[in-house]
């Protein structure tokens, strides 16, 4: 909530949005929470001015699921190369480097886009390199370093799963009162199969000699 600068009255559909994600997509709730208690910091900050908020969070979301469902990698470990990556994505070097390869950064104001949209750019602008290309290579080592070369390439090439993980995100804010829901439904069915059954067993006593 502090990361973010959600309120009290947003957090159920903050929560929602973890949720609808963790349903529909190879990463776990507690995932999830432990990278924005890693790095959410850093993407909020980095998207200030851009997006906030609720909309930040589900972008962040979206980010580290499209990481995490792909490499399997601990939630620690990818929310520490991400951390690395949006910290070297807005340095200048970084960002001037990239303009040789036609993807830029910032807007028409020489402000950054913000890390959802910046990775966006990315994964347009370098989808017409070959992976094997050395400039493509030189490009990962950039954003983050040899270390974190294992994070990059999913960010950039499994970027419409981050989008698709952002459309769940957004859908998803009341997913806990729907599935709130279904569970009271479903304990009421199993009420009523009790109560039938305790009837029944007392028939049964009252019958017999």
């Amino acid at each position: 909530m502090r990361q973010f600068g959600i309120g009290a009255s947003e957090l159920e559909a903050a929560l929602g949005s973890i949720n609808a994600v963790s349903a529909k997509f190879a990463v776990e709730s507690s995932d999830i929470i432990t990278a924005i208690q890693r790095t959410g910091g850093v993407f909020a900050a980095a998207s200030r001015g851009v997006s906030s908020g609720k909309d930040a969070l589900n972008e962040f979301i979206a980010v580290f699921t499209s990481v995490r469902a792909t490499t399997r990698e601990s939630a620690e470990t990818i929310a520490t190369g991400l951390r690395t990556i949006f910290t070297r994505i807005q340095r200048g070097g970084t960002i001037d480097a990239l303009k040789e390869y036609g993807v830029a950064l910032t807007d028409l104001e020489g402000k950054f886009v913000g890390p959802y949209e910046a990775v966006r750019r990315l994964a347009f602008g370098l989808n017409q390199l070959d992976p094997r290309d050395l400039r493509f290579g030189r490009i990962v080592e950039e954003l983050g370093g040899f270390r974190q070369i294992g994070k990059v390439i999913p960010l950039i090439q499994q970027f419409a799963t981050a989008q698709q993980a952002l459309i769940v995100a957004q859908k998803g804010q009341g997913s806990l009162a729907t599935d709130a829901a279904t569970a009271q439904q479903a304990l009421a069915v199993r009420i009523s199969k009790v109560r039938e059954e305790f009837i029944a067993l007392i028939r049964s006593v009252g019958r017999s000699e």
